[in-house]
């Protein structure tokens, strides 16, 4: 019975926080639940930024894929180094850091562009996925 009471208690304390919880918070939980794949349709975009987007996305596109070529060829020579008979570990490093850094330069270079476009509070909202922009 004691324990009863001391869970009804402890449920009565939590209930009033969980009621003046900030409801945003919640709008954004259930943003991120039911968002698909770098979907800018939650920025609400103006037709001006749409347009911009859109050329920044086209451009990214093909950054992308010249990226995915560089990596491919980076990775097979990778590969050919773990066939040597002696492994280079300066070599290999060099060869990932290069993929790394061409990584983030494209990144960098997107995100710099989205956010010149963006009003403040679509940054912010823009700020919750940019996960999704990331370029591994």
């Amino acid at each position: 019975m004691i324990k009863l009471k001391i869970l009804a208690l402890l449920c009565s304390l939590f209930l009033p926080f969980s009621l003046y919880a900030d409801s945003n918070y919640k709008h954004k939980h259930e943003e991120k639940k039911h968002h698909i794949y770098k979907n800018l349709n939650y920025l609400n975009l103006s037709k001006n930024q749409y347009k911009e987007m859109r050329e920044i996305l086209i451009e990214y596109k093909k950054d992308y894929e010249k990226f995915n070529k560089k990596r491919e060829k980076r990775e097979k020579k990778l590969q050919e180094l773990m066939k040597e008979d002696e492994f280079s570990k300066e070599k290999y490093e060099e060869i990932v850091k290069e993929i790394q850094e061409d990584a983030l330069s494209l990144e960098v270079k997107t995100l710099k562009e989205i956010h010149s476009i963006l009003l403040p509070q679509q940054r912010e909202s823009f700020s919750y996925y940019l996960q999704e922009w990331r370029v591994e």
